[in-house]
């Protein structure tokens, strides 16, 4: 047993948002409590399953203590909301989100704790991920998402100022891309109004931003989370969802605007180059999203989109260019 058992005062509560997640129930429960970090609370969240998900839930809070279950009668209909619910349920001090699909090594939290107990400055702590398959199989590793930005920052553990690590790689893509990799301190979880309950799909994104505006992050280059990609996983059924009816890149476009909004309401400070990258994603995206609604025959509102992504931030005639083709 680690040492850090021996530490009554660090006290880790657990969020697992499920639904119908019946086949990885057993896998991702069992790796909870497997953790050699015993000091813990562990609360599921059954989203209305249809499935047999309930019944295994039951199972796990007879056979051990430490876990309870609130089963919602009527779908949420998204899991923010499920987290943020979650949240305010817990009592400890640090929040792990993990998803009820995906599986973590034993070290897991032990290794996350680690890193905060040397440094109090640390809100965020999260590490590498494997990529599996909805049978298990290991398909890949998340470290290829950030190697074309930084070949040799992700191979080594780390901890950096959370607005530089904004500023080199987080304004750019989310590097934190899934949830059950990352712990973090509740209270800033709720000082930055815990997760945006409009975004489907990259309300954890806008979270990671706002939390890193508060304090430091420290990575772990080891693969201690398997992150499940399968057809019915969240991320899978929003994205088919909402690309029928909308721009794709949608929420992406929402989040950078809500950022900025929180940066200004909050008088926080990011330096220039993050600025000025999030304003011209905004400005390509809103010009992206004007091509998309012509090519729908939505033409005032596409046309709208078009001439304002032509003037703001800068001066540019391309999209001007591209949407008189659909003339």
């Amino acid at each position: 047993m680690n040492s850090i058992n021996l530490k009554n005062d660090i006290f880790i509560s657990i969020v697992v948002p499920n639904f119908n997640h019946e086949t990885y129930l057993h896998d991702r429960l069992n790796s909870i409590l497997e953790q050699t970090f015993e000091h813990f609370e562990c609360i599921v969240l059954d989203d209305a399953s249809d499935d047999k998900s309930v019944e295994i839930i039951n199972s796990f809070v007879e056979k051990d203590y430490r876990v309870s279950s609130i089963n919602n009668l009527t779908n949420s209909g998204n899991t923010f909301v499920q987290w943020n619910k979650g949240v305010k349920l817990t009592k400890g001090e640090f929040i792990w989100l993990a998803e009820s699909d995906d599986i973590a090594n034993p070290e897991l939290l032990f290794l996350l704790l680690k890193p905060i107990l040397e440094n109090d400055d640390i809100v965020l702590s999260y590490c590498q991920s494997h990529k599996i398959n909805h049978q298990g199989v290991i398909t890949g590793s998340w470290f290829d998402y950030t190697a074309n930005l930084n070949s040799s920052q992700f191979e080594k553990s780390f901890v950096m100022d959370g607005i530089e690590f904004i500023d080199k790689y987080l304004i750019q893509r989310n590097v934190i891309p899934n949830a059950s990799a990352v712990i973090f301190k509740k209270s800033i979880f709720d000082k930055v109004g815990g997760a945006d309950e409009m975004l489907k799909t990259n309300s954890d994104w806008l979270t990671w931003l706002k939390i890193l505006c508060h304090g430091k992050v420290a990575f772990t280059h080891n693969h201690l989370n398997k992150y499940r990609y399968h057809p019915k996983s969240v991320i899978s059924l929003a994205n088919s969802q909402d690309s029928l009816n909308h721009y794709p890149q949608l929420f992406d476009l929402i989040l950078r605007k809500k950022f900025s909004n929180y940066l200004n309401a909050s008088r926080i400070l990011i330096p220039r180059n993050g600025i000025k990258f999030n304003r011209y994603s905004i400005q390509t995206h809103e010009g992206n999203m004007g091509l998309y609604y012509l090519g729908k025959g939505r033409f005032l509102y596409g046309w709208y989109l078009i001439i304002r992504s032509s003037i703001y931030p800068k001066l540019q005639s391309g999209f001007i260019k591209r949407a008189l083709k659909f003339l």
